[in-house]
């Protein structure tokens, strides 16, 4: 059992036991998601994006460009609700994987990776920073689907 993390389009795909917690803007726990400030400058920046910039993305060259690690950190680092919803989070985990979702794929940077850093070093948390994903030995519906499809 951890905290983990994942991607939208994988939310139907997690375990049934797990917990999904959406971990965007707008979505019931803004709290845990990137500013208004800070999510309006990445986006304005990724349109800014030229294949030129050296950059292998415009998700990528936002990431860099508007500072979003260090400003992301200190934004939850310095609010006392984030904190202590991401504490609430870690503490579930303990006993059941508790999975942080956004839009953003296994392959650009992300918060929800930032989210999971926060929880091991400020809160002691467990956490798995491996991608998720449905044919994961660990993962038992996945299991069971395939235990059936043998007897078929």
């Amino acid at each position: 059992m951890a905290l983990r993390q994942t991607y939208l389009s994988m939310k139907k795909k997690l375990p049934d036991d797990a917990e999904a917690v959406l971990v965007i803007r707008g979505r019931g726990n803004d709290e845990l998601a990137p500013s208004k400030e800070l999510l309006d400058e990445f986006t304005r920046l990724k349109a800014e994006y030229s294949p030129e910039s050296g950059y292998p993305s415009a998700v990528h060259y936002a990431w860099d460009k508007s500072d979003y690690e260090r400003r992301f950190l200190d934004q939850i680092r310095k609010s006392a609700r984030s904190m202590d919803r991401l504490r609430e989070l870690s503490e579930k985990a303990a006993t059941k994987d508790v999975f942080l979702i956004c839009y953003e794929g296994e392959d650009k940077p992300c918060h929800r990776r930032l989210l999971l850093q926060i929880a091991k070093e400020d809160l002691g948390a467990q956490v798995d920073p491996r991608p998720f994903s449905p044919s994961d030995p660990g993962n038992e519906r996945d299991q069971r689907a395939e235990q059936q499809l043998v007897l078929f």
